[in-house]
């Protein structure tokens, strides 16, 4: 088995088990408040690697960039985090399997890029397994996957989620070329820790957002402090190790992986048809980055 596969499969579970620890967390502090310190702990996880490197100039056209990812950034992971706060793993996070579609998609509409057939078919495969997530209700209709789905607030968000990082993805390689994979990302989110924590203030002072974070609320906070910051690491690794594309479609098993610690800490039903969907769309993100 190559090394990036098993770099790249961790980043996968990391990222998961991320999401599931950050869930729990949410039954007794909001999206906030979990996002600024699940932020600021992953931050000084990987303190001690970025000291190591030597950091290239700010430019303007970095600041640019900054400027415009950063906002898009914040609203991604709140509505990350407000999503799979209210609904189940197993149904919220494969909706990020949109996330290349409507990359595509954007492309095709604003530049006039032409989608090859390989790209319909993974769109088709990706559209597939979001329906198959409710097949258990087709026995009412032949639509009514597709309208629990779309009725479903949880997977609203996270549609919204795709969009937004669909966005913020590109504007993610301009500025990786501008300064270099890890430093870009660890600015990103050092951004991301400073407006989060302002906010955590502001509504404090406005009595809102109550911080939890004592006995097994405190162990599950560093958990999820390391796990995103293991994420961040191997996602960078594994790609300077293999080509994107296989990267990126192995790193997408985090779907798969999301709805089976959704089935094993949360009781969450349908997983059957939920682990069959969230494979059928991890096929169909392959063909997308093919």
């Amino acid at each position: 088995m190559p090394y990036w596969f098993v770099v790249a499969l961790s980043c996968a579970f990391f990222t998961a088990s991320c999401d599931a620890v950050s869930k729990r967390i949410m039954a007794k502090n909001d999206e906030w408040i979990t996002g600024a310190i699940l932020l600021s702990l992953s931050v000084l996880f990987l303190l001690p690697i970025v000291s190591r490197m030597e950091l290239g100039p700010v430019t303007l056209e970095l600041v640019g960039v900054l400027s415009v990812a950063l906002p898009l950034e914040i609203l991604g992971y709140y509505l990350f985090l407000t999503a799979i706060r209210i609904a189940p793993l197993s149904l919220t996070v494969p909706m990020l399997a949109f996330t290349p579609v409507m990359t595509i998609l954007t492309a095709w509409v604003l530049v006039g890029e032409q989608i090859h057939w390989t790209g319909i078919t993974g769109i088709c495969l990706v559209t597939l397994g979001a329906y198959v997530l409710n097949g258990d209700l087709a026995a009412h209709g032949i639509m009514a996957p597709l309208k629990a789905l779309l009725s479903n607030v949880g997977t609203r968000r996270m549609l919204a989620v795709a969009f937004v990082w669909s966005i913020t993805s590109s504007l993610g390689k301009k500025g990786i070329l501008l300064y270099g994979a890890i430093p870009f990302g660890f600015v990103l989110i050092c951004g991301d820790v400073l407006i989060f924590v302002l906010i955590c203030i502001v509504r404090h002072s406005m009595g809102l957002g109550d911080i939890a974070v004592r006995g097994e609320l405190a162990a599950l906070f560093l958990l999820g402090g390391l796990l995103m910051a293991a994420a961040e690491i191997t996602h960078f690794v594994s790609l300077s190790m293999a080509p994107v594309a296989y990267m990126i479609s192995v790193k997408r098993l985090s779907l798969v992986f999301g709805v089976l610690l959704g089935w094993i800490f949360f009781g969450e039903q349908n997983i059957r048809f939920r682990l069959i969907g969230s494979l059928v769309m991890v096929g169909g993100v392959f063909l997308l980055y093919e």
